[in-house]
């Protein structure tokens, strides 16, 4: 199906591999409709080809300090299924309809083409969402998006959620001599709990559906 939102990738700066992205708009009878969106790669690795085989040997993409070791080629994660701005891409979609307070009302399952209307860095998102000044669309959304991220995770926590916080280190490398030149912790702001909140709501909405 074709979705028409403001549909919004968050991202590490300078990622290309966009694989899921966002959409939230307010509904008339005062809840939100929210929607995970994770690219269709399905539309190009068929099951039992080499390409399938070797990505399930491979089973996920392995991140290094320099480089990036990729279960699928890059052709596919960061051009045909990378979830970029303003082009229409295949997606899985999870859509949820959300009280104010995060509660599920219902959920749906579909296929769809979504095009997303901006791929913000975290620090871009979170930028956004603190500026007061602004009231676009775009920003309005990640703050309603947030809003109820931070509802959902404070109930997960309330029932006795396992919460493994580890710091995460990134390094300056020398270009030439791949020598470490300086280390740094990456931060972790609310526009990646919001995005962490939703793939998680998503995980658990499809193995319950799974399940049934």
């Amino acid at each position: 199906m074709g979705m028409l939102s403001y549909f919004l990738s968050l991202l590490d700066a300078g990622c290309k591999d966009i694989d899921d992205a966002l959409h939230c708009y307010a509904l008339p009878n005062g809840n939100f409709e929210v929607g995970v969106h994770i690219a269709d790669v399905t539309n190009f690795v068929f099951p039992g080809t080499p390409l399938d085989d070797e990505a399930s040997q491979r089973g996920t993409s392995v991140y290094l300090v320099e480089r990036r070791i990729d279960m699928l080629p890059k052709p596919l994660t960061e051009d045909v299924c990378s979830l970029r701005s303003d082009v229409e891409r295949l997606a899985f979609s999870v859509i949820w309809e959300m009280t104010p307070e995060a509660d599920i009302v219902a959920t749906r399952y579909t296929k769809s083409v979504i095009k997303s209307a901006a791929a913000l860095s975290y620090v871009e998102a979170q930028a956004r969402m603190d500026d007061s000044r602004l009231m676009d669309p775009v920003t309005t959304d990640l703050r309603n998006m947030n809003s109820l991220a931070k509802k959902m995770r404070l109930r997960r926590i309330e029932r006795g959620a396992l919460t493994l916080a580890s710091a995460e280190v990134k390094f300056q490398i020398d270009t030439e001599t791949h020598d470490p030149l300086d280390i740094g912790m990456y931060q972790i702001r609310e526009a990646n709990q919001m995005v962490e909140e939703f793939m998680l709501a998503a995980n658990v909405s499809v193995a319950q559906q799974i399940l049934k």
